[in-house]
């Protein structure tokens, strides 16, 4: 299966499920990407400053800051992932965004996955949960991925491991 969320392998103790959000760019290429285009701005902004255009160059420094804020935003999500462990009896998400981490165990007789569909243009969510408590998984993958994951979910949860 060519996904974006890694095939599922039987680790020893149980099923392991990784899901990571597609990133083409890793962070020494976003360095190379700020650092290309910072040269390309400046020289033209400094080009513009000595042809007299001197309001070119704050401009120039202002796109590189949004620039870099938005390659810093990304650096920091670089890592992000859900990691779903059904093991024997239990099941726990691991979710980890900019740094944090957080996790939630479910006894896995009561577990359900849900694809929950909405009629306009929003995308489904897929939640993973019991007794109330739930947890949207696979938020950054595509609708088709979405829906294949939450096939495999429910076919792993009712299965024996």
């Amino acid at each position: 299966m060519d996904t974006r969320h890694t095939p599922e392998k039987d680790i020893g103790a149980g099923l392991h499920i990784l899901i990571r959000p597609n990133r083409s760019l890793s962070p020494r290429g976003m360095a190379q990407l700020f650092a290309w285009m910072a040269a390309v701005v400046l020289t033209i902004g400094v080009g513009f400053a000595l042809m007299g255009a001197w309001l070119v160059l704050p401009f120039a420094g202002l796109e590189m800051a949004v620039v870099a804020t938005a390659l810093y935003w990304l650096f920091r999500h670089a890592d992000d992932h859900e990691l779903i462990v059904i093991d024997g009896d239990s099941v726990t998400v691991i979710r980890h965004r900019g740094g944090r981490e957080w996790r939630d165990n479910f006894q896995r007789y009561w577990v359900k996955a849900t694809l929950e569909r909405h009629r306009t243009w929003h995308p489904s969510r897929l939640v993973l949960g019991s007794h109330g408590r739930f947890v949207v998984i696979g938020a950054d993958i595509s609708e088709e991925e979405r829906r294949a994951l939450a096939a495999r979910l429910n076919e792993a949860l009712r299965s024996a491991v």
